[in-house]
């Protein structure tokens, strides 16, 4: 199994990343305008992209292929990741939408997803713990350095994931005074 080390990579790993991440756009698309969907997966994109090539650098990990391959799968792979853990945390989140700290609790908790992910990738690897590709050391910072960029990155491109409706003028109160038609 070390031969499909890193399995970024991998154009199987491209395929399924790149389905789910088009599976997660087209679900915010449901609500969200088209520019913002692109601008989100743009950042996403080149964020997690720039990442994975210092991550790439500080593992140590011998890139079998070019780089740009690699660094287009970990792109690819890292959006759905990052889609998918939001979408998981607004699931688990949706009693608590009216409050005023939801928007804080869905980017944290989307951020501890993201660095789980990453804590668990390289275990997909070689489960055999003797000779593991990447220290744990490594691992668990490697998880850190994911979960706060993710962190980030969501926090930035929070302005263009909100949901910016006109509100109906049905919606406005009784109570303020309306003119009355009395003219003769």
């Amino acid at each position: 199994m070390q031969e499909l080390f890193p399995l970024e990579s991998s154009w199987v790993v491209a395929l399924a990343a790149g389905a789910l991440s088009i599976l997660m756009l087209l679900r915010l698309a449901r609500g969200l305008p088209g520019q913002n969907i692109a601008l989100i997966a743009a950042g996403l994109l080149a964020g997690q992209a720039l990442l994975e090539f210092f991550l790439a650098k500080y593992a140590r990990v011998e890139i079998k292929g070019p780089m740009w391959c690699y660094l287009a799968g970990a792109a690819l792979l890292w959006l759905a990741v990052v889609l998918s853990v939001r979408r998981v945390a607004e699931f688990i989140l949706r009693p608590w939408r009216r409050e005023k700290a939801y928007g804080f609790w869905l980017v944290g908790m989307s951020a501890v997803g993201a660095a789980a992910f990453q804590y668990g990738w390289p275990c997909l690897i070689n489960l055999d713990p003797d000779s593991f590709p990447i220290s744990k050391h490594r691992v668990v910072i490697m998880a850190a350095i994911r979960g706060a960029a993710v962190l980030v990155l969501l926090a930035g491109l929070t302005p263009w994931s909100i949901r910016k409706r006109p509100v109906s003028r049905a919606a406005r109160s009784k109570l303020a005074p309306q003119p009355k038609k009395e003219a003769q």
